[in-house]
């Protein structure tokens, strides 16, 4: 494990870039593929990853999903972690822009380890959103709560065009992946083993943010809007701490976690989170703040549960994810450092 050689997609993201940092931390050999170069002056400056600037290797890839793009750099490698992603950005063309990057990376990623006998692993950056229909997750709540527990072995069948929106895309992306990987290991029965991971909503601190804004974006702009006066409309409450996904895509590679399966990653995952209880704890961890009006508690964040089963995956990996009080501390607690210091 430690000191051999991985690769790892999606480093300049938010996952990405704390899975990043835990690879080089564990003393691990990486090589972190970039689409840009100039990616990597930004991210090997970064404190945590420049102390470790002898462990690195960038990979300038600009199509991921190109059918040969990984060949060359795969000499040596044992294991890959593949989090790099479409966004759900919306787009003209949501075939073009997200369905189809995601599944053909993800598929270019699988070739390329079956053309590599060194490869043993591969840890794929799934999503709990393929648990489930689109629908299920954005449509009206239903009169009484659904207490289904869903399992790592669901699956959403629902994946076929037209798309709604580009959230409703990248719902299917991630399926159609999901669905890609599987059909390729029964198809092709590589040497390596997957390991797939499936997070609920992931949020935290963000080791890349410097300011306010860089920080207000994705899941935690929804956290932290909430918690001042954004009107949140109505969802299922799953999170997970950022620093646990970072984790399981290390974990995953032992030989000791089964591979060939998924694994949710969730918090409280049998019974939920409740925002109003989320407000209680900032007031009673931050009450300077929320005297001050800096945190208004004025916004609302309505949340129905969602059932999720994560025994198999805290028996696997040994451990269980951060609570969700603990992973909103250390996110408003680097919010109001911002603010404190001026970096808006």
């Amino acid at each position: 494990m430690a000191g051999d050689l991985i690769l790892i997609t999606g480093v300049s993201g938010y996952i990405g870039f704390k899975t990043l940092i835990l690879a080089l931390e564990t003393g691990f050999q990486v090589r972190a593929v970039i689409r840009k170069t100039e990616q990597a002056t930004k991210l090997q400056s970064h404190a945590r990853v420049a102390s470790h600037i002898n462990s690195l290797q960038w990979v300038n890839i600009p199509d991921l999903s190109e059918t040969h793009s990984f060949d060359p750099y795969l000499d040596g490698v044992t294991g890959i972690l593949h989090i790099a992603s479409s966004l759900a950005n919306e787009t003209d063309d949501y075939d073009r822009d997200i369905i189809n990057p995601a599944v053909k990376s993800t598929l270019s990623v699988l070739n390329a380890a079956h053309r590599a006998p060194s490869v043993k692993r591969v840890v794929i950056t799934s999503s709990a959103v393929t648990l489930v229909p689109f629908t299920w997750m954005f449509g009206p709540a239903p009169p009484t709560p659904d207490l289904t527990l869903f399992t790592a072995a669901d699956i959403s069948l629902t994946t076929a065009a037209p798309y709604s929106s580009a959230m409703e895309a990248y719902f299917a992306s991630k399926t159609l992946s999901r669905i890609a990987t599987k059909e390729f290991m029964e198809r092709e029965k590589p040497s390596f083993e997957f390991v797939n991971l499936l997070p609920t909503m992931v949020f935290g601190p963000d080791e890349l943010a410097t300011n306010v804004t860089e920080l207000m974006t994705s899941s935690r702009g929804l956290i932290l809007g909430s918690l001042m006066d954004v009107k949140m409309p109505k969802t299922v409450g799953a999170t997970v701490h950022v620093d646990d996904v970072a984790r399981a895509h290390i974990d995953g590679l032992k030989s000791e976690v089964p591979g060939n399966t998924d694994y949710i990653l969730s918090a409280h995952a049998q019974h939920g989170v409740c925002w109003e209880d989320a407000k209680d704890f900032v007031r009673q961890n931050f009450l300077d703040a929320v005297e001050k009006g800096i945190l208004k508690l004025e916004g609302t964040f309505g949340i129905r549960p969602w059932r999720l089963y994560t025994k198999d995956m805290e028996d696997a990996f040994g451990w269980n994810c951060v609570s969700f009080e603990e992973t909103l501390k250390e996110l408003v607690a680097q919010y109001l450092g911002f603010v404190e210091a001026g970096k808006v």
